[in-house]
């Protein structure tokens, strides 16, 4: 994606422009160096809005791709430099350091991916062999919209089990301007009839019509 190489450049950037400021603190750093580093702050800045944009609108990606391949840049930048250098002994930490962060990130994200899995498995177990009843919304989480077309708040729903016990439970949603939540307003709910107070073994349809992030 060019958003991700954007990031990639982006870090690329911040390491290799920033260790000349070090290196050369009496004077101007090169005309490479500085276009760097003038250059990095808004590179890094721009293009992680614009990937976590891209992650909140795809469930499968995760936002500490962005953040890995940034810091893969940052090691490979500081790299660069320090050949230019001399290979002073700082920055071979620096980009050890950087390039850490980076595999450290890049460990976040799968076990970030296996979560999701193991949540889409679970969800899917509950709804092929629970009890399917309907739900109603008890509190909306919400007063009014005012200024933005989305807002992300927690709705309450309520229903009861195959032995008349009233249960609630609540979910996170995004909900659009356009499509409101209202105080009342019925779904469908599935749930494991031997262990129905199981937030994990409760799934709520419009709680899946509405999730933080697209499939």
């Amino acid at each position: 994606m060019l958003t991700l190489a954007f990031q990639f450049v982006a870090g690329l950037a911040a390491g290799f422009g920033w260790p000349h400021i070090a290196a050369f603190e009496s004077e101007e750093p090169p005309g490479p160096a500085l276009a760097a580093i003038i250059s990095s702050i808004p590179l890094i800045v721009l293009s992680s809005i614009a990937w976590t944009a891209i992650v909140m609108k795809h469930r499968k990606l995760g936002l500490t791709l962005g953040g890995a391949l940034m810091w893969l840049g940052a090691a490979t930048g500081v790299a660069v430099a320090a050949v230019g250098l001399e290979y002073p002994a700082i920055l071979t930490w620096i980009g050890v350091g950087c390039l850490v962060v980076s595999l450290f990130l890049v460990l976040l994200g799968v076990m970030a991916a296996q979560k999701r899995r193991l949540v889409s498995e679970r969800e899917a177990g509950v709804m092929s062999t629970g009890i399917m009843t309907s739900a109603r919304v008890s509190d909306k989480g919400y007063v009014a919209f005012r200024d933005s077309a989305r807002i992300l708040t927690t709705v309450t729903f309520t229903f009861h089990d195959s032995s008349g016990v009233q249960r609630w439970v609540q979910r996170p949603l995004l909900i659009n301007a356009a499509d409101p939540v209202i105080d009342g307003q019925e779904t469908m709910l599935w749930y494991d009839p031997s262990d129905p107070g199981n937030d994990k073994k409760i799934v709520v349809k419009l709680a899946q019509d509405m999730p933080l992030r697209a499939s």
